[in-house]
């Protein structure tokens, strides 16, 4: 004969049930506030740029390619302004001031070639002074003067020209045996012809406008 069930005993069982259901489901919320908590106290990962830094020498005033460089990511504090993160920005451009190995590129170090005003040239003009290489910038705007060896006059013979670029100051810079410094300066074809004729017979030399 069945022995009929207790219902105070059935009553027990289902507590002691639902109690250890209880405790159990309280470690799991622990351990996971725990989770939450150590991933809440975690640093985030650093936002990153991706940006181009040369794996060779660039030279001043040659002809940037993609193959220069190597797309490399930075923690978003440490670029520098206006870093390139595209090759394709490189297409056509001049480089304005030798990049180091390494070094980021950005829109400073880059001329474009390209986008000259209309009619204008680029122009290689040697100055007398090897060291006004530590002086010149690219961008700057300078008149060109020539001096006569022979008679001591001096003449404008580019006015309000802009530097484009110009080689990088090392150690030849500095004797004066150098031969000068050479510029690229952005200017009309009848300026760059005078320009070739005044470096004939003349020394040349430059005067800043501000």
């Amino acid at each position: 004969m069945t022995k009929p069930i207790d219902p105070g005993y059935a009553f027990r069982s289902l507590a002691r049930a639902v109690s250890w259901h209880r405790r159990k489901l309280a470690v799991v919320a622990a351990v996971l506030a725990v989770l939450a908590g150590i991933n809440a106290a975690a640093p985030r990962p650093a936002e990153t740029v991706t940006v181009l830094r040369a794996v060779e020498p660039l030279p001043a005033g040659s002809r940037a390619a993609p193959g220069q460089v190597r797309a490399v990511p930075l923690p978003a504090d440490a670029v520098p302004e206006q870093a390139l993160t595209d090759p394709a920005q490189m297409s056509g451009r001049i480089i304005a001031a030798t990049v180091p190995v390494g070094q980021v590129l950005t829109e400073p170090d880059l001329v474009a070639g390209r986008s000259l005003r209309p009619g204008a040239v680029l122009a290689p003009v040697r100055l007398s002074d090897p060291g006004l290489a530590a002086v010149l910038r690219p961008g700057e705007v300078i008149d060109i003067v020539a001096t006569d060896g022979r008679s001591g006059a001096a003449e404008i013979v580019a006015e309000a020209v802009r530097l484009v670029t110009l080689p990088e100051l090392g150690e030849a810079a500095g004797r004066a045996d150098a031969g000068g410094v050479l510029l690229l300066i952005e200017t009309d074809a009848g300026t760059a012809t005078e320009l070739a004729r005044a470096a004939a017979t003349s020394t040349l030399s430059v005067i800043w406008r501000r």
